[in-house]
């Protein structure tokens, strides 16, 4: 009750102190609608450039409204957007300057991988920022409450009953400027001059660049060597005669950075792709280089001691253990004893340097890549003050729209869905509400678009019109692959009637590797029978990803009958480095026993030399398992471990022990914080053979009038989840 009181008092305040401006567009309304959101001093300070803006974007049939206000909170600003879309047929926004920032609680599910315990952390570490706020309107929140110092957060809980899926229904982008040093309505205004002479070049989308770093897909070539296959699925004029696609890796070089760099300054790049691991301020591109010789060997060892030594800092007991170890190798203390001197320092910190790239870099760089996805955690954190994606776009360079994630991303998470429909036409925001997660935005302008390869396919109209079954239907005869994997979406999204046939049958006749993901993929979405079934042929597609992908279904499922299955692909494609690791990792959640069995009865069929260290290995994961369930049924382990231990089991689903899992629900001698972490869990089981028994216990537990407000709350949130 608190909750709504608070909420409605937030949106009365809004409206209360809300005065703002509209400017409108100066065409007439088409189908289609676009909305400049800025705050009143933006507006002071850039209103030509914010004009220019408005009007490019008119001689491309999109009318815009530009909004100015000093804005009180969220609520204010989804107010208007809500208005116009109802009114004024709305297809996207951007926020240009100071704009709240929703910070989302409870609902980590909609993000690809971020699993932070919003108990242990702070509020502001362990929310989402996210503007699904703003352009998925089905979604449902409650407020909780203002940030105390940073007066521009504003957190929420996503609602018990709000949808559990998200489906945007405009799309949006940030402008926000960054901590450089440089004022900061300058920086929207030169940013804003280069985006408005980006909008008058017809420049078609056929110079693709791509970066895989060290570490991204377990560094496997069997993962990378995909990428180019699938590009020529979607961007098959790139690699015609005119075209170019550039492929780079970590290790091509010892430190790649200025071939990296070199690249983004080249005028001809349209699209560049980063894969690799990220923070707020920095891009990893490559560990220290494998040495070759016996004065790198010893340079290298030398060098990690220092680095580690320094990572201590100063506790005593890590670095005494350190110097013991090094001595039983026979390295005394003299290897390292230079560890702190700021000439040595100086030295290693330049080293360290090759490795990344940092926020200064890339104001040096001055890129030019037109738009930059970034596969990686945190580069598009905007909550920042400086961060990754905000560094490419304000500069002088040519680059006027990033792609990036506000916290981690997922490694197994499809980077280049429907890029194609880029290559056709689409403007950036259209092909970003397909692929959304609560993660993932736009850094810069999302009406951004490339010239379609093709002048009789233009995927930004046909992305901007009305939804028709009858002509969605009929895109699924395109001649482009993504406009095909576009229809398969719409299907999906307006609930068409036998979808999941379609989309079955779609993935056993694609000859594109491609469609065949975007079809399974919609399928586990669904979740029934024919994603249930499936996996036992996709397990053996040509296509890594979609193998890897299926091996963590499968898991996700836990079916018994899929065993075999994956320990003969364990067999069969052992030098799929990624696909080997998650095979390791899903063989967890399956029963040890029932494991065992399964191994007994293939290996002796398969043709592996050393079978015995093959059992070994597929069943110490499983083993693991043993130990973190000893943790979660030992009631008189401390609270903060079995609460960590039960978290584990969002990553890891144990399908057999979900019975148990039960009993600590119903268990009156338990705790509430136990049983609301094992909620938690349990609603991460969404594909669970399980999941009708934990539906069950839920709605047994929203019934019993003697379990707390708080375990009800969260059973209501893991069965809507699950349901």
């Amino acid at each position: 009750m608190k909750k709504i009181f608070f909420s409605s008092l937030l949106i009365f305040l809004c409206s209360f102190i809300s005065a703002q401006r509209y400017i409108k567009p100066s065409s007439n309304l088409s189908t289609r609608s676009f909305a400049i959101i800025t705050d009143t001093k933006t507006w002071k300070y850039c209103k030509k450039e914010l004009i220019a803006y408005q009007q490019v974007l008119e001689t491309e049939q999109l009318p815009t409204f530009i909004l100015y206000d000093n804005w009180q909170c969220p609520e204010d600003v989804k107010e208007e957007i809500l208005k116009l879309y109802a009114k004024k047929n709305l297809e996207g926004v951007v926020f240009v300057g100071d704009i709240p920032i929703p910070m989302i609680r409870k609902a980590q599910h909609l993000t690809s991988a971020f699993k932070m315990d919003e108990k242990r952390f702070p509020w502001n570490k362990s929310s989402v920022p996210s503007d699904r706020f703003y352009d998925d309107f089905s979604l449902k929140f409650n407020f909780l409450r203002r940030d105390s110092s940073r007066h521009e957060f504003f957190y929420y809980d996503l609602a018990v009953a709000s949808p559990q899926k998200i489906h945007c229904d405009i799309y949006s982008g940030r402008i926000k400027p960054i901590a450089n040093g440089d004022n900061p309505y300058k920086q929207i205004s030169d940013y804003l001059r280069k985006v408005v002479e980006e909008h008058k070049v017809a420049n078609r989308l056929d110079n693709f660049f791509s970066y895989t770093g060290e570490g991204s897909y377990s560094n496997s070539l069997t993962a990378w060597t995909a990428e180019a296959f699938t590009l020529r699925e979607q961007f098959p004029k790139v690699f015609d005669v005119d075209g170019r696609a550039r492929f780079m890796r970590y290790d091509m070089l010892d430190y790649p950075k200025n071939c990296v760099m070199n690249m983004l300054k080249r005028e001809e790049i349209d699209l560049a792709v980063f894969h690799n691991h990220g923070i707020v301020h920095r891009q990893y591109l490559v560990d220290e280089p494998t040495t070759s010789d016996f004065s790198e060997h010893l340079d290298r060892i030398k060098y990690d001691g220092r680095s580690y030594l320094r990572r201590c800092k100063g506790e005593l007991k890590k670095i005494n253990d350190f110097y013991d170890k090094r001595r039983q190798l026979g390295l005394d203390s003299i290897w390292f004893s230079n560890y702190n001197e700021p000439e040595q320092r100086g030295r290693d910190s330049l080293q360290h340097l090759k490795t990344v790239i940092e926020l200064s870099d890339v104001t040096k760089m001055q890129p030019n890549a037109r738009m930059i996805i970034f596969d990686a955690c945190y580069n598009g954190d905007f909550r920042e003050d400086d961060y990754i994606a905000g560094r490419y776009i304000f500069n002088s360079g040519k680059t006027v729209v990033t792609f990036g994630n506000t916290v981690n991303v997922l490694q197994d998470k499809m980077s280049n869905e429907m890029l194609g429909l880029l290559g056709l036409g689409a403007r950036v925001g259209q092909w970003a509400m397909l692929t959304n997660y609560l993660e993932s935005h736009i850094v810069g302008d999302p009406t951004f678009r490339f010239s379609s390869l093709d002048s009789d396919v233009d995927a930004s109209s046909l992305l901007s019109t009305p939804y028709n079954e009858i002509q969605a239907l009929a895109y699924l005869e395109s001649p482009y692959m993504d406009i095909r994997n576009m229809a398969m979406c719409l299907l999906y999204h307006h609930k068409y009637q036998g979808i999941s046939d379609l989309l079955k049958n779609k993935y056993l006749s694609a000859p594109l590797w491609m469609e065949r993901y975007t079809a399974l993929s919609l399928l586990e979405k669904i979740g029934d029978k024919n994603f249930d079934d499936i996996l036992k042929k996709s397990i053996y597609d040509p296509y890594e990803f979609i193998r890897r992908s299926t091996v963590n279904w499968m898991g996700d499922v836990g079916r018994n009958d899929y065993l075999p299955l994956i320990i003969r692909e364990y067999s069969e494609n052992y030098f799929s480095e990624r696909e080997r690791f998650d095979i390791c990792s899903t063989l967890q959640v399956f029963d040890s026993d029932t494991l065992v069995t399964a191994i007994n009865d293939i290996l002796p069929m398969l043709n592996v030399a050393d079978k015995e260290g093959v059992r070994k290995t597929l069943l110490a994961e499983n083993e693991r398992m043993k130990s973190i369930n000893n943790s979660i049924f030992d009631a008189s382990d401390s609270l903060v471990h079995r609460r960590s231990m039960i978290y584990i089991l969002r990553n890891i689903n144990m399908h057999p022990f979900v019975a148990e899992y039960i009993k600590i629900l119903r268990a009156s001698a338990e705790c509430d914080d136990v049983k609301i972490a094992m909620l938690q869990a349990l609603a991460w089981f969404r594909h669970s053979v399980n999941r009708q028994q934990i539906l069950d216990v839920c709605m047994l537990l929203m019934k019993d009038d003697n379990v707390s407000i708080a375990v009800k709350d969260e059973a209501a949130r893991t069965y809507y989840r699950l349901k």
